[in-house]
């Protein structure tokens, strides 16, 4: 589930297109060239997916269990097992596809993990409500999860928090009940590709889906190098890192493209928990925030330093994603 767009570029830094293509853009940006950042050869990442077992809206005669499938089997293909997926339980209901769905993601060797029962933000609720739907979450976990730990945690929005009282409140909570915090470093607001996606399918807009296609991998590129560059001012250095993605219909599609991107650019995969392991990850960054935001970008407001990144080469192009294919 997302929240508005506009939301999101203020927190990234990222800057909304208008009615121009991603070519005009990059070309005014390149004027103003900025600082080369030294970046690691081979970078460490563990990718995780948001919003099982109903990410996003379902194409005409596609199934729950049909994404899951296509995903593990992607996951799987590339060696990647114990793969965390992060789910709210309000979409299980009595729907035996999202319940097939959860148990093709486990019997694929994933794990999964809580992202509370029905996804609000916790700027939007009391933190005892909040703490209320971590725990309605827990019982669906428990049937899916078998052996494996499920006590991870994803902040819907990633906020963590308006408040400093309720941060902790819900910090606490989670301490108390043995749940590690599933931050993440990098991040492109993949699931914005959702709903035009299906737009483009039912008109079976071949060019707008190529353009979909395009416009997604410029802004994970870009956006994942600029979350690199990010760890950098708030830790002095590169830190293994956590790819937040959704279980969409289009990520589903998408995901040996960015897989093969990753690997072109020196990442190496591994598990959550050993990306977790590094010292960074015991910071709990106490702040105060409405829109939430990536780790390093929240470590960057504790410590009160400047998110000095200029503005991004390849903004995220928000208006032609509420536009095409209507």
């Amino acid at each position: 589930m997302k929240r508005s767009c506009i939301v999101w570029a203020v927190v990234l830094g990222l800057g909304a297109m208008g009615a121009q293509a991603f070519g005009a853009q990059a070309s005014v940006a390149e004027k103003t060239a900025a600082p080369v950042v030294r970046l690691k050869r081979h970078p460490v990442v563990a990718l995780t997916f948001d919003d099982l077992p109903a990410a996003g809206g379902l194409p005409d005669n596609d199934t729950r269990v049909g994404i899951a499938t296509r995903l593990t089997e992607v996951l799987r293909a590339n060696h990647l097992k114990g793969v965390y997926g992060f789910v709210t339980a309000v979409d299980l209901d009595d729907d035996p596809d999202t319940h097939g769905a959860l148990k093709v993601w486990m019997d694929a060797g994933m794990k999964i993990g809580n992202h509370t029962w029905s996804h609000p933000a916790l700027s939007d609720v009391t933190a005892a409500d909040y703490i209320h739907e971590l725990a309605e979450d827990e019982p669906a976990l428990k049937q899916y999860a078998g052996k494996t730990d499920w006590h991870w945690f994803r902040y819907p929005y990633l906020e963590e928090g308006d408040t400093v009282a309720k941060h902790e409140a819900v910090r606490g909570w989670l301490r108390a009940h043995g749940y590690k915090v599933a931050e993440v470093t990098l991040n492109f607001n993949d699931d914005d590709w959702s709903d035009p996606y299906l737009r483009c399918l039912a008109k079976h807009d071949e060019a707008g889906i190529a353009w979909l296609k395009q416009s997604y991998m410029a802004s994970a590129k870009e956006f994942i190098r600029r979350g690199r560059e990010r760890q950098k001012a708030a830790f002095g250095h590169e830190i293994p890192n956590v790819l937040l993605l959704h279980a969409t219909a289009f990520t589903t599609l998408m995901a040996p493209a960015v897989i093969q991107m990753l690997r072109q650019e020196g990442f190496r995969f591994a598990s959550l928990e050993k990306v977790e392991r590094d010292r960074a990850y015991s910071i709990d960054p106490e702040v105060g925030m409405v829109n939430g935001g990536p780790f390093a970008y929240e470590v960057l407001v504790m410590r009160h330093l400047k998110d000095s990144l200029p503005p991004p080469t390849v903004p995220e192009p928000v208006t032609q994603l509420d536009s095409v294919c209507k």
